[in-house]
């Protein structure tokens, strides 16, 4: 009988195929379409998917299979189908650690049943008590102080927003931003039921490439994004949030929003840059007129991350930022670190540093019902027990936020 086909790939950051072989004849025929479903993953999907298709309709009980194909379709973006053939997977193996581990991380990133995730991901260690990736997937599914945000009864059913999580990178240069999916879906969470957003006025975008922050923001030529478009004049407020990597031109010292499919070695061609973000919002400010426009950037633009330097044989930088908007009495910009410092994430709470104490806070005005500014908001995240302080408690680093603009916007009332 052939080897088994056994791929040793992460599912954190690439495909990964399973073993698949088994003992009867359809099965080995099986075990063949997964190998060559393996190699063609890179270049086709439709191909690769089409042979993994065909090896299941051979050989239906074997959980690696469902696996190989769950990974398949997330590798592609498509969350909801590697979760259903994640669930095929765990019920034809009832015994496949890898599976229950993937579907529990699965649902941690597509904001679902935290719960399950655990069970799922507690499930695995039991299979397997030595894999540290199982643990760490339990850790990430466990919900932490800020996880669920207070109801309140404020409205705002013209203001607008827009949230981006990026975690996942292309470029395995790029290490990936831990908390920064956990970051947007719980700043989402929080803007429709403690803020006031209504949910279809929320845009979600996780791992947003190039074309993606073009299609929303605008570019250099024209900023009518679909932000634009969908801002009421002279009633909507805007609100803009992002967690992910910021990284500077070195020649320039521009600051770049860095896309999941950016090259590191050419960020000015491939990343977007923050004074277009910033030109785009202050046009829009002008023709519009909205009510207010908050941005809140949980992103470094220094060169380096927590987890290192995200431009090769760099040292990290400052960076030099003109913000047009900022002469507009109307908006504010919140920027979780210094051109020149690194973020923090904060393990304990599986969030970015600055947004547990943005959500933090939040939270604590909501639950106490009173108002918190902009201004208010500062006051608490530079007291002694700040963010800055836990960063260098935890990491021996500064992290000093820096709050920009009309300080007298409110977030919560």
């Amino acid at each position: 009988m052939r080897k088994p086909v056994v791929l040793v790939l992460s599912l954190f950051c690439s495909l990964l195929f399973a073993n698949s072989a088994v003992a009867a004849s359809d099965c080995i025929k099986a075990d063949q379409l997964a190998s060559e479903a393996a190699d063609l993953a890179r270049s086709s999907f439709a191909a690769a998917d089409a042979k993994l298709q065909e090896a299941i309709q051979l050989c239906g009980t074997s959980g690696a299979l469902y696996y190989n194909r769950a990974m398949l379709l997330y590798k592609n973006r498509r969350e909801v189908e590697a979760m259903a053939e994640l669930e095929k997977s765990i019920k034809v193996n009832p015994e496949f650690a890898m599976a229950y581990n993937a579907l529990a991380y699965l649902l941690v990133n597509n904001d679902g049943d935290r719960d399950r995730a655990m069970t799922l991901a507690k499930k695995a260690i039991e299979l397997a008590p030595d894999n540290k990736q199982y643990r760490d997937t339990y850790a990430l599914a466990k919900p932490s102080d800020v996880d669920v945000p207070p109801q309140t009864k404020m409205k705002r059913p013209d203001a607008i927003a827009v949230v981006i999580g990026n975690k996942n990178y292309k470029n395995t240069v790029l290490p990936p931003v831990k908390y920064a999916i956990q970051d947007a879906f719980t700043m989402k969470k929080y803007l429709h039921e403690t803020m006031g957003f209504s949910e279809e006025n929320i845009i979600l975008v996780r791992d947003a490439t190039n074309i993606d922050f073009v299609k929303y923001f605008g570019n250099s030529q024209d900023h009518r994004g679909v932000l634009y478009n969908q801002v009421r004049k002279d009633k909507s407020e805007v609100f803009i949030f992002y967690s992910g990597h910021g990284a500077p031109d070195t020649n320039t010292k521009k600051a770049y929003l860095v896309p999941s499919d950016a090259d590191p070695a050419i960020i000015k061609l491939t990343a977007y840059p923050l004074e277009t973000l910033y030109d785009n919002l202050a046009k829009l400010n002008k023709e519009k007129n909205p009510k207010s426009v908050t941005v809140v950037l949980d992103a470094c633009f220094s060169g380096g991350s927590h987890d290192g330097m995200l431009i090769q044989n760099a040292s990290p930088i400052y960076i030099e930022t003109t913000i047009p908007l900022l002469t507009a009495r109307n908006a504010a910009v919140l920027s979780s670190s210094r051109g020149n410092q690194i973020n923090s994430w904060y393990p304990e709470k599986n969030h970015g540093l600055f947004t547990y104490y943005l959500l933090k806070n939040i939270k604590k005005a909501a639950e106490e019902k009173k108002s918190l500014s902009i201004k208010d908001l500062e006051a608490s995240l530079f007291k002694p027990e700040g963010v800055n302080d836990l960063a260098w408690r935890l990491f021996n680093r500064d992290q000093e936020p820096q709050i920009m603009g009309n300080k007298g916007i409110v977030l919560v009332q």
